[in-house]
This record gives C-alpha cells, structure tokens and sequence, in this order.
C-alpha cells in the first residue's frame, strides 16, 4: 500500500497538474471541456473525459435516497454532464490503481467517485443526499450526513467513508416540533461505513446502530456519541455539576485532539437535545484561553493571563448541532506578558523544572506557543412552548492538556 506521505506527495501533484473540468468565461462558467489535459503522475497517466462520460453507481444501501437515485438513473450510472464544476481540490485521496474525487451533483448531493490510474471511470457512490416529504398531519425530513455541518469523512488510513442515516418525523408547525423523539435516527444513534478497495470498488458496507450516552438535566438531555463509549447511560464518571445549572465534561486527550483539530481527520461534537417539554433552543459557545508549561507527562496551569472568546451563536438542525470547530488563527490569542515577566511567572508558579522549558525563549512571539485553549462553553437557553420563563444551562468541555 502507498505510504501516506507518498499518498500526499500523490495528491500535491495531482493538484499541481490537473486543470479544471470547467472554464471561467466573462464570468459565466462554461460547459465541460471536451477532454481533461493529459498529465502524468507515477502510475496516473492521462485523463480524457467527456461530459458524456458516465460513471456507474454503486447501490449498496437500500434508502429512500437511494431509491430516488434509481429512479433518477434508470440505466445505473450517472454522467459527467450532471455534477457542477469539478476543481482540482476535489481529489482526496490517491492510491497506485485508483483516485478518488468527491463531487457534488445538480441536486447538491455528494458523491465519491473513483478512477483508474488510466483516467478511466470505475464507480460513484452517493455519500450525502436530503429528502422532505410534506404532509398534512405531518413532515418527514430524512438525509444521509456525517453531522449537520459536514456531508461526509473519509479515513485514508482505513480508506473508508463514515457517515449517518437521518430520518425525523415532524409536526408542520412553526416551530418544527418532532414527533416521537427518543425513536429517531440521527448522528448520535448510528453510523454508516463503506469503504474503498485497492481496485477502486465501494464495498464493505457496515451498520453501527447504538444508544447514545447522555447528560441529564432537569429540563432535557444532551446526548452525544462523542463523550464516551456508547453504551445508552448517564454520563457521571466522567462529569460532574458544578451547579444546578452548570455541568463539567472532562474530555480524554484523544477527544480533546479532535475537537480542537479542524481538518479532514478530526472528528465532529455532535449534540443531539432532548426536551421533557415542547420548547425551542438557543445555542452559543466560547472558550477560555490559558498558559500551560508541559514537561515529561507533568502540565503546570498558569492562572493568569487569561482568554475568554466571544460567545458565538450556533445553528441546530432540528434537535442535532455541531460544535463550532475553532481555526488555528481563532485558538490563538495574546497575553501581552514581556519574556522577563513570563519566564518569572513560570519560576514562581511551575518551579524550575517547568522553568527550563521557557528559558530558552528570546522573542515575545514565542510566548504565544504556550497559550492554549483550556476549555470550551457551551450555553443552552430553553424556551418552553407554554410561555414559562426560559432557562439557562452550561456545559463546560475540561479539555486536556497532557497525558
């Protein structure tokens, strides 16, 4: 099998060498070129697609997604002609008899497709598609996702697609109330894999179903597959209630790693909310900033300076939202500290084994690599139905900073 950084060495060429399928023409897009430019990269030699080109499906899962994909193409393969304009940042992944491009169709729905080292079309699968279906007593919304923000995640490790199955039942009224909540199926209750062999075939479909774990609060329950190990209970061993309206959950290191890395490799903080009561929420979130000296599994916490961010508003979808990933650029902040000050603070509140650390840091901008994000807030405002006074919880990630 390639090695990953050939597999990334792979992809940058492939970047560098492959034009677009569409031109930019007085600002309207054209139509297809009538062929790709001919390249050549290790065993990759030359693409020559026409928009009439098509691509057979892969019908692996049995959805009503899927079903209106049958129906859409009868023949079993779609053509070239009915995705949007493909760009060179469209290829993720490269191995030595296939690449594989993630292509969004007229419909706005994603779909995996892979070609042969030759440029040659092997397979499309469709990884994220909606459906709502409008009736008079009630809607059905269904959808395929990886979560509300991201339509898929592709491991090139495992060289496997992860994403869920949606399917909400709802009352067609303002506030798009559901129905029969605790039965529905959404990110934090399944996962769908399918993976791509070395010859560019979709195969290896598997299903996870499971009960996520879930905070408990008076008024509703948070449920996410990311706390922990699923096994459908309250989280206690690893929280704690600060107050009756603010709860701790202590992430591990791993889980800490994703929430704070914002790349194709990380995982989402899916929440789903579960109200007694029929009411709507309001999200915001914001983390603190901290300086941390770590040693050899030993981390010392600074008090002070720290960062508090502004909240920031998020989005649900329906009873489901993500956790706002923060960039590199928003994690970093500045503690206005001279090196003197802060190597002297370290000494003062780390001691000398912390201080080794920190003494060999000459320019202020140095400083800033020991500034970290300790936690992240999340402020949930509930508004009953029934006209009650909303109310407001907290739950607090405890990210960690060590082993």
């Amino acid at each position: 099998m390639t090695s990953f950084r050939n597999i990334l060495s792979c992809c940058l060429l492939l970047s560098i060498n492959l034009n677009l399928f569409g031109q930019e023409i007085g600002g309207i897009k054209s139509q297809y070129s009538s062929s790709w430019n001919e390249f050549n990269v290790g065993n990759i030699k030359q693409l020559n697609l026409t928009e009439d080109d098509s691509i057979k499906i892969a019908q692996l899962i049995g959805e009503k997604i899927d079903d209106r994909n049958v129906n859409r193409h009868k023949s079993g393969f779609i053509r070239f002609r009915e995705f949007s304009e493909i760009k060179n940042t469209n290829i993720i992944h490269a191995e030595e008899n296939y690449f594989l491009i993630a292509a969004k169709d007229q419909y706005q729905q994603h779909w995996a497709l892979t070609l042969s080292a030759e440029g040659k079309p092997i397979e499309g699968f469709l990884l994220s598609s909606e459906l709502y279906y409008t009736g008079y007593d009630f809607h059905e919304f269904e959808a395929r996702r990886y979560s509300p923000s991201i339509p898929y995640s592709f491991d090139p490790i495992k060289q496997r697609f992860e994403f869920s199955s949606i399917f909400k039942v709802i009352i067609p009224d303002e506030h798009s109330t559901l129905i029969d909540i605790d039965f529905h199926l959404d990110e934090t209750t399944n996962k769908r894999y399918v993976q791509v062999n070395q010859n560019g075939h979709f195969e290896n479909v598997k299903f996870v179903d499971s009960e996520s774990n879930y905070v408990l609060l008076d008024e509703f329950d948070i449920h996410s597959s990311f706390f922990q190990q699923n096994t459908g209970s309250k989280i206690a061993e690893i929280s704690e209630r600060e107050s009756l309206d603010t709860v701790k959950i202590f992430f591990d290191l791993d889980q800490t790693m994703n929430l704070l890395r914002n790349d194709a490799f990380s995982q989402n903080l899916t929440l789903r909310f579960i109200s007694k009561e029929p009411g709507t929420f309001s999200l915001f979130q914001r983390y603190k900033g901290g300086i941390g000296i770590s040693g050899d599994g030993d981390f010392c916490d600074i008090e002070e300076p720290d960062f508090t961010s502004e909240w920031r508003a998020l989005e649900m979808s329906y009873d489901i939202v993500d956790l706002y990933k923060y960039t590199e650029e928003e994690q970093a902040w500045n503690p206005n500290i001279s090196i003197e000050d802060f190597k002297e603070l370290v000494r003062k509140e780390c001691g000398d084994y912390h201080y080794s650390f920190v003494e060999y840091i000459q320019v202020e901008e140095q400083i800033k690599s020991f500034c970290l994000v300790e936690n992240i807030t999340l402020k949930v405002v509930f508004s009953p139905t029934d006209g009650d006074d909303r109310v407001t919880k907290y739950l607090i990630f405890i990210l960690a900073n060590s082993c």
